[in-house]
């Protein structure tokens, strides 16, 4: 992310935006209303994306159920839920219909809990969201583009919400009726219009914005 590339004193490109289409920002919370809402949906269901969270992390399998199960949370990750809070940072359309409840931090002397990969799962660099308001407000112009039926939908409107309140300009475009993976649905024969539609909207930002 950004925030880490700032800090690394042979880094000395100026990024001038930031666009970032249905985007996966964090780890901590499997269970969101979009996850719940989507964890069926045809591309990207929710078991096929907490897997490829897990494998990103570890090839431990105990690991894979914990955050199959939304258990994987111990007190390191669990410090930084208050970034990925949804009942604070979605729009009231898209909470009214889920109680929050806060992933469990899990205690023990399991393996999964005491030397599983909970340095990476609270980096930022594995999930931007993960960071103060302090660090978001030196950001770049940012494009986000979040989709209906996808279960990294509120990742990309929690990201959305806490960028404005930083300050950030964002663009955000979201698709009612569009899925994970549909800007890539543009030749024959899976042609569809929506991703047409994402493809000229987010060309056009580029070139008013690069």
């Amino acid at each position: 992310m950004y925030t880490q590339l700032q800090k690394d004193p042979e880094q000395h490109v100026q990024l001038k935006a930031q666009a970032l289409i249905y985007p996966v920002l964090q780890a901590l919370d499997l269970n969101t209303p979009s996850y719940q809402q989507n964890q069926h949906m045809p591309i990207l269901p929710r078991t096929l994306m907490v897997r490829f969270w897990s494998e990103y992390f570890t090839s431990d399998k105990s690991f894979l159920r914990a955050m199959m199960a939304n258990r994987h949370n111990n007190h390191e990750s669990a410090a930084l839920l208050k970034f990925v809070n949804w009942s604070s940072y979605l729009p009231d359309s898209y909470r009214q219909a889920y109680n929050y409840s806060a992933p469990p931090v899990v205690t023990g002397k399991s393996s999964v809990h005491s030397i599983g990969p909970h340095h990476l799962l609270a980096d930022p660099r594995a999930s931007p969201l993960l960071v103060p308001d302090t660090a978001l407000r030196l950001l770049p112009k940012a494009y986000v583009l979040t989709c209906e039926y996808d279960v990294l939908r509120d990742d990309g409107l929690m990201y959305v919400t806490r960028l404005r309140n930083a300050g950030v300009d964002v663009t955000h475009e979201h698709y009612p009726g569009g899925f994970h993976g549909a800007l890539m649905f543009i030749t024959w024969p899976t042609d569809f219009d929506i991703g047409h539609r994402m493809m000229d909207n987010f060309v056009s930002w580029l070139k008013q914005n690069l």
